[in-house]
């Protein structure tokens, strides 16, 4: 009855946020995804060793610093010391001593995670999760279950569990992720390995590598799905590539034969997101003929109307064409940034550009997850310093 009381309860507690009113609709993601690799028991065995273990993976992001989600995971524990099987009963009893190949105990853990995320807009995003769930276990010897020789019981059972783990995710425009990251869960029973003989119950160590994909809820105005704002967008109905010379990044479209020019041609990937007071840093190829004159980012808070300029630098090696520029990150606000590159060469007749001031790209200003990032680090130092006081620590025996 417990086990569907549980239940129960993780997928109320997973439905919630999905039903109810998102206040951060422009940020909320769902996303599934499995996790694949290797764990040992963490308990009263002299020789646990290292066994293969796989999970699913389901999670809610209402923004993007904070996630909840549920894992479904299954691992299998066995030990390399048949010493360490000495008080497992086995029906009918073996000839000669037990056989550890022979001996496992399958262990099943459903968990429901808080996520909590350093760097979400970046590729790279170091996260630490604190969780808890429940765990069902089984013994057996050679596909027997076995007993436990203090109370000769059948050796399986639900048990509760905490959990804390981390890692480095790596994100994607496309939705696909990446992550390598490990796991500590603590258990509520001191017989995952069969010896009731510690003063501290039994855990489960995970090393693993992750993929997931996630689905992210589209802005209803954007009908093409290019990411290009209804006011800016050159065609309501067909999205502009990121690759066009015509639209807002400047660069030769795909089946589309250039016109001949001299003007410089600026190849720019729009930034469309930011985070608030966090410098903004812009790249650009420029390419010309003619030698460029002044390469420069015109910006503004949206809602105003005078322009500000930063300048485009390069290293300044001979031949070198990549160009970055920063907006100083006082000027991002949560009001927004709308920008425009443009490269002007030396005679004043070719102008490369990618965005222009009648259409420039907009940039939407997150607000500070500094704060965020306070929590992320508490998490991760409590729940990990937890999980490495456990493990090293010596267990009195009784």
């Amino acid at each position: 009855m417990r086990r569907i009381v549980f239940i129960l309860v993780l997928i109320s507690f997973i439905l919630q946020p999905i039903i109810a009113n998102r206040v951060f609709a422009a940020d909320d993601k769902f996303s599934i995804g499995f996790k694949a690799g290797i764990n040992k028991l963490e308990g009263d065995w002299k020789a646990p060793r290292f066994n293969p273990m796989g999970s699913l993976v389901f999670s809610y992001s209402p923004i993007p610093y904070f996630g909840i989600g549920a894992e479904i995971n299954y691992s299998a524990l066995m030990t390399k010391d048949k010493d360490d099987l000495e008080s497992v009963i086995v029906e009918p009893p073996p000839t000669g001593d037990l056989n550890p190949n022979d001996f496992q105990t399958t262990a099943m853990p459903v968990e429901f995670d808080f996520k909590f995320s350093f760097a979400p807009r970046s590729t790279v995003n170091p996260f630490a999760t604190l969780g808890f769930g429940g765990v069902n276990w089984h013994s057996k010897y050679d596909g027997t279950t076995v007993k436990y020789v203090d109370d000769d019981t059948e050796q399986k059972g639900f048990d509760l569990l905490f959990k804390t783990s981390g890692g480095l995710e790596f994100n994607f425009e496309n939705g696909l992720g990446f992550a390598l990251g490990a796991d500590f869960r603590y258990t509520a029973t001191d017989l995952l390995d069969q010896r009731a003989t510690g003063d501290l119950n039994d855990g489960i160590t995970s090393i693993w590598v992750g993929m997931s994909y996630s689905f992210t809820r589209k802005d209803p105005l954007d009908l093409d799905g290019d990411n290009i704002t209804k006011s800016l967008d050159l065609d309501l109905y067909r999205p502009e590539d990121r690759n066009g010379f015509w639209d807002h990044d400047g660069k030769p479209d795909m089946g589309k034969p250039a016109k001949p020019t001299k003007a410089p041609t600026v190849i720019h990937y729009p930034v469309f997101r930011a985070e608030e007071r966090r410098d903004l840093k812009l790249s650009a190829v420029i390419t010309s003929e003619v030698p460029l004159r002044t390469a420069t980012v015109l910006y503004r808070t949206m809602g105003t109307k005078k322009w500000k300029l930063t300048p485009l630098k390069t290293t300044g090696a001979p031949g070198d064409v990549y160009y970055e520029a920063v907006i100083d990150g006082a000027y991002v606000t949560t009001a927004g940034i709308e920008y425009c590159v443009v490269a002007v060469d030396t005679d004043l007749k070719g102008i490369g550009y990618s965005g222009l001031p009648k259409r420039p790209i907009q940039v939407k200003v997150e607000s500070s997850g500094r704060n965020w990032r306070i929590v992320s680090g508490i998490v991760a130092f409590f729940g990990w310093g937890a999980a490495t006081y456990i493990v090293m620590r010596e267990q009195k025996k009784y």
